[in-house]
């Protein structure tokens, strides 16, 4: 981008970054199928191998179908990260109902090439499951919340110091007060020690 009009552009991608958090959903979603289905299918090919070539066919499935696993993920994360940031824009404000309903939504357009039993019956599970999962995190939040409050209570308040006492001179008098540094001397007040003093 170029000049003012480039720099409103990139202020408004910045107030907005649902476009990059739908790419980084997708990006993390790939790469968390492609992990745990490498280890599914790792398994599966070793079992389902024949002994002598289990290596070879665990290694083949992984190759043929992590892929396959960590695109199906990619696609559940990019399109539950729209619906949810489609939720926010619409509702204007962030709380666990845009994440049921995103997650609702997305279980039932996974499901649209099934039929219509089959597009109520993932959205009410992909609905159940973020419901699930939104009231564990809120559960979490509060119970370590309610831990840092116990800790900060327990923390034990200290006394602040005893005042200093005042300062004397070389004869242990105080020296805060002129009268009572006179009276102490002999003088009548504190002008006649201040006269003395200049001389």
């Amino acid at each position: 981008f170029v000049g003012s009009k480039g720099a409103h552009c990139v202020a408004e991608m910045d107030q907005q970054p649902c476009p990059y958090k739908i790419i980084d959903d997708m990006g993390g979603a790939f790469a968390m199928g492609c992990f745990g289905g490498g280890i599914w299918h790792l398994v599966r090919g070793w079992r389902n191998s024949p002994k002598g070539a289990r290596v070879a066919g665990a290694i083949s499935s992984v190759r043929l179908r992590a892929p396959a696993t960590g695109g199906a993920f990619a696609i559940w994360g990019g399109s539950f990260c729209t619906f949810d940031c489609m939720f926010i824009h619409l509702r204007k404000k962030e709380d666990p109902w845009n994440a049921i309903m995103a997650g609702a939504c997305t279980g039932g357009v996974l499901a649209s090439r099934a039929g219509t039993k089959a597009i109520i019956g993932g959205a009410l599970v992909g609905g159940f499951l973020l419901g699930m999962i939104e009231g564990v995190g809120l559960m979490a939040n509060r119970f370590f919340s309610a831990q840092q409050m116990k800790q900060v209570g327990a923390i034990p308040q200290h006394k602040p110091p005893p005042p200093l006492p005042p300062p004397t001179n070389i004869f242990g008098m105080p020296t805060d007060d002129p009268r009572r540094i006179s009276g102490d001397l002999g003088f009548d007040d504190a002008a006649e020690l201040e006269a003395d003093d200049r001389f």
